[in-house]
């Protein structure tokens, strides 16, 4: 089977969707070191809030993506503070807090599945298809691209030049240091909330546009996202960019590999799944992961 241009294509636009899910996957973990599953649930939220905007209201999906971003952010703050602040406050451990992410995805995803139904339902687009050396991409895709990578470098400003983003890294990095030093905690980890529940947001969004919207979207690719997160290096943002489209491509060429060797393409996300295995046994620590996180 031979790497052409379509698969380099299908392969870009599913990296750009999984970077901006895990990118909020992984600052959760970075800064509160537990698996948060309701995450998937974010991700959802952000799909259908922007499905409300474009084909309930008529407006034009950019609209939804603004939407998805600032409602998924809430919704992402809202969680920690009802739930996840007085478990911590508490001294609940990770394992605690982890148990707690998933019952508060299945309360979300009932919730969703009871407001919208579990049919499948798509945005109201209209898509034009280019040819790009023998290989097709839509207007949607290329937004996808277009808008992922400039979310990317935003990001890398807001995390090296900014107040914000240094006391990120610190928070992440100690903070009882950085409580010490004067930084607002609980404040940071606001912000760590939003914007991570905001790329999700988008990150459903995108997945809806170039797929289609079930109560379950979110919950399909987190097992991808926490694959993307390990492979990358726990708590890495720029692993987290690169083992994105490393997974992209992984998925692409597995399911063209399995249509060529006439086998369902039912079996991609065993893909993610073997990729997550091999990692653990392999490079605990990721591409960029420092020794000694888990």
């Amino acid at each position: 089977m031979l790497v052409n241009t379509q698969l380099i294509i299908n392969s870009v636009v599913t990296g750009s969707i999984y970077v901006l899910i895990s990118i909020g996957l992984t600052m959760v973990y970075r800064v509160l070191k537990f698996a948060n599953f309701s995450h998937a649930e974010l991700v959802t939220f952000g799909a259908y809030a922007a499905f409300i905007l474009n084909v309930s209201l008529g407006l034009n999906l950019f609209y939804g993506v603004v939407a998805a971003f600032i409602l998924a952010g809430a919704l992402g703050v809202a969680t920690d503070r009802l739930v996840f602040k007085k478990l911590r406050n508490n001294g609940s451990d990770i394992i605690s807090m982890m148990i707690a992410s998933i019952g508060i995805g299945l309360v979300l995803r009932q919730t969703i599945q009871e407001i919208w139904g579990p049919n499948q339902v798509w945005y109201d687009l209209e898509t034009r298809t280019f040819e790009v050396f023998g290989g097709a991409i839509t207007d949607i895709q290329v937004y996808i691209i277009a808008i992922s990578t400039t979310l990317i470098l935003i990001l890398h400003f807001i995390f090296t030049k900014t107040k914000l983003g240094k006391a990120m890294r610190g928070v992440s990095d100690n903070p009882q240091l950085a409580m010490a030093s004067g930084i607002d905690t609980e404040k940071i980890l606001l912000w760590v909330w939003f914007i991570g529940g905001g790329l999700a947001g988008i990150g459903g969004v995108f997945r809806g546009a170039d797929t289609r919207l079930v109560p379950l979207l979110g919950w399909e690719v987190i097992l991808s996202a926490f694959a993307v997160v390990i492979l990358g290096g726990i708590g890495s943002f720029y692993g987290a960019i690169l083992a994105a489209y490393i997974l992209g491509f992984a998925e692409n060429f597995g399911v063209s590999l399995l249509s060529d060797l006439s086998i369902s393409t039912g079996y991609r996300p065993a893909i993610a799944f073997i990729i997550l295995i091999l990692v653990l046994i392999l490079r605990p620590t990721g591409i960029m992961g420092r020794k000694g996180e888990t």
